[in-house]
């Protein structure tokens, strides 16, 4: 008996991700259950739920950091497990990894999302580099945090650290985010920039996959929300249209002459479909013919 194999799909026209009865067990106990999932390009979507539902859980399995006990999941249109096209993907989790040795500074955390851009074979030339300081200098910027650049990153509040991860995230310019709760425990101040930056993704036409367990300041950005209850998913919504980025809207140029030739004619027929008659009493009574 042979074995049925996936049609192959074109990564450039895939969905960002896909799952088809995902099923997750831990310690016997199902954690997901035939979740059945599909992200669309553009989509900002918000997977929402209690403690213990499985949101962490389901993010993860999209990525392939934990196995599926059945079903399926797909990164473009490809298993995880061979998916390659890992800088069109930017992970942010809930809290900063507490490494030993040097403490790290905030930039050099956040320059670590430029690793994947970079061949292993090839030494990083000077454009390459470049747009390295740049990517990261425009990510620092977009959380607020320029000013902490040399900063060590684990001396930061709980907050300004899951800004350092969003940064990371950001300097790697991928087509899309999943982030972890990036919201639970931070100040206000840091939840407005994330808004901030989550709306420039949007406005972009980036794709976002956010795991929390309220909006906040978020809400006007959502497109789309899943709720999970006991490993499921119980409730879908469609909140609003996705943004269509400006730049990939073309600007219709109507030429001059085109918009006066209509107006002549407009016109010509508003002066043939108004009886003499009638403009005459409209001109004594000082109505508008």
């Amino acid at each position: 008996m042979t074995e049925e194999r996936a049609p192959v799909t074109d990564p450039s026209n895939a969905r960002p991700f896909t799952m088809t009865g995902g099923l997750v067990r831990r310690d016997g106990r199902e954690v997901l259950a035939g979740v059945d999932l599909r992200v669309e390009t553009g989509d900002v979507l918000a997977v929402l739920g209690p403690n213990g539902a499985g949101k962490s859980t389901l993010v993860k399995a999209l990525l392939g950091l934990v196995s599926l006990a059945a079903g399926r999941t797909e990164i473009y249109g490809t298993p995880p497990a061979r998916f390659r096209g890992w800088t069109r993907v930017g992970y942010v989790p809930q809290r900063l990894p507490m490494g030993g040795g040097v403490p790290a500074t905030v930039r050099e955390v956040v320059s670590s999302g430029r690793l994947a851009r970079r061949s292993r074979w090839r030494p990083a030339v000077f454009n390459d580099r470049a747009a390295d300081r740049a990517a990261v200098d425009r990510a620092l910027e977009t959380v607020g945090l320029t000013g902490h650049a040399r900063d060590s990153a684990h001396l930061l509040s709980g907050g300004q650290q899951q800004r350092v991860l969003i940064a990371r995230a950001l300097a790697g310019e991928p087509d899309v985010f999943v982030m972890d709760e990036p919201t639970a425990g931070v100040d206000a101040h840091s939840q407005a920039a994330l808004a901030s930056a989550l709306r420039e993704l949007a406005g972009a036409g980036r794709t976002v996959v956010l795991v929390t367990h309220e909006l906040g300041p978020m809400e006007p950005l959502i497109t789309r929300t899943i709720e999970l209850g006991h490993g499921r998913i119980v409730r879908e919504t469609t909140v609003r249209e996705k943004a269509v980025p400006e730049t990939t809207v073309p600007e219709t140029t109507v030429p001059e002459t085109t918009v006066r030739e209509k107006t002549v004619r407009e016109k010509r027929v508003r002066k043939k479909t108004v009886p003499e008659s009638t403009a005459r009493e409209d001109t004594a009574t000082g109505r508008p013919a």
